[in-house]
């Protein structure tokens, strides 16, 4: 194996977040996988740091469900 991540780290999670400012990201598979790099609290505490809202990445618990609304047309 080269090194290469097949799920994304909590870096490449963030950048997403913030290359889409209006879209709502949601982390699955954590801490589910055995090659799973990045931990719920983790990825919280790294988007705490960075300034990502909540709001728009949603970090649910196993077994959670999550609804999402329309968005409004801006």
């Amino acid at each position: 194996m080269d090194d290469t991540l097949i799920v994304m780290d909590d870096e490449q999670t963030l950048d997403l977040a913030e290359a889409f400012p209006l879209a709502t990201v949601i982390a699955t598979h954590m801490e589910a996988l055995d090659h799973a790099t990045v931990s719920r609290t983790t990825l919280r505490k790294a988007a705490k740091e960075r300034g990502v809202d909540t709001r728009r990445l949603r970090i649910p618990a196993d077994g959670e469900t999550i609804e999402l609304g329309v968005p409004a047309l801006v």
